[in-house]
């Protein structure tokens, strides 16, 4: 090559179209992806937003239908409240784009169905058997939609997790979303000691000069060895509470044809105590309104099984003895 010969070409003509372009993005780009993640999480909070509102109009319905939850469960109707409470107020700042709260919400939708859930455990409190305290519940279309939108609360966080790890890594917005997994544990905890503290304080029974107990709450324990009372003692329109087995409530009372006759207090429906109304010879349920007739039988639902009935035995002396129960209960 002489001085003022051309340079030569390092690649054919063309050639480099074909030789791959590394680069960097750019801070214009890297703006642009944050934009449009945080546009991505705003859509998807307002979701979350519309759901936690619908499970909490779900708990409303299930708080003012379910009259058991405030007459067997007060402790189990006063965390359903809280969660009510928690569902709207996070419901309302999802809508209004606080990041703050997308993590708190998983939380305390996660936490509503363990409680939820959890609320079968405690069957054997009642005196029911778990499978029939689940199947009750379950079958409670307000107790199915409220599990349901909370674990659908769940599975949009679940969905938008990728997009707001990429938003975690943004300084800026990861400070305001706070969003790791201690923070998720930290949040489920306070969550929890909020109902547990508004339960305890919530089930505190104050004494009123106008409250009245059961008649049944001061019922002696019966059996074939010890007797209920004496017939001497019985009177029609009187009648006259008593537990057997220890535990389940029942009443004996006299009919105007001066005949016994001894049923269990307790609906089979969901073991709420009923009332005797001797006026009227009904037995009533005050949590869902079911009726029995003197003899046990259904008058009104929901209740589908009589009450279970208590055979009786008066010795010569005219002492009263509860001696089996016959009939279905689930409790």
């Amino acid at each position: 090559m002489t001085q003022g010969d051309p340079a030569p070409e390092w690649f054919e003509p063309g050639q480099e179209a074909r030789i791959p372009v590394f680069y960097q993005k750019g801070p214009a780009q890297v703006k642009g992806h944050t934009h449009h993640a945080l546009n991505r999480l705003r859509k998807l909070q307002r979701y979350i937003g519309y759901v936690m509102l619908l499970s909490a109009a779900a708990g409303v319905y299930l708080l003012a239908t379910d009259g058991s939850l405030w007459i067997l469960a007060v402790s189990h109707a006063i965390g359903l409240v809280i969660i009510v409470v928690l569902d709207v107020t996070l419901g309302f700042m999802n809508l209004l784009g606080s990041k703050r709260v997308y993590l708190a919400s998983i939380a305390a939708a996660f936490l509503g169905i363990v409680l939820q859930l959890g609320d079968i455990t405690t069957a054997p409190q009642y005196n029911m058997t778990i499978q029939y305290f689940a199947s009750y519940l379950f079958g409670l279309v307000a107790f199915d939609i409220l599990l349901a939108l909370q674990g659908g609360v769940i599975v949009l966080g679940l969905l938008g997790r990728a997009n707001v790890q990429f938003l975690v890594s943004k300084r800026r917005v990861a400070k305001e979303l706070n969003y790791s997994r201690r923070s998720f544990v930290t949040t489920i905890a306070g969550f929890a000691v909020l109902i547990g503290l508004g339960v305890a304080l919530g089930s505190i029974k104050i004494p009123s000069a106008s409250s009245s107990s059961s008649p049944a709450s001061s019922a002696a324990v019966a059996g074939p060895s010890t007797p209920i009372t004496n017939t001497s003692n019985l009177q029609v329109g009187s009648p006259m509470y008593f537990e057997y087995p220890s535990g389940h409530p029942n009443v004996l009372f006299k009919r105007s044809d001066g005949t016994l006759a001894a049923f269990s207090i307790l609906c089979t429906h969901v073991c709420c105590e009923t009332t005797y109304e001797s006026s009227s010879n009904v037995f009533y349920c005050p949590c869902h309104g079911s009726e029995f007739d003197s003899s046990g039988r259904v008058l009104r639902g929901p209740a589908s099984s009589p009450l279970p009935s208590i055979a009786l035995n008066v010795d010569s002396s005219g002492n009263v003895y509860p001696t089996g129960v016959h009939g279905y209960s689930p409790c």
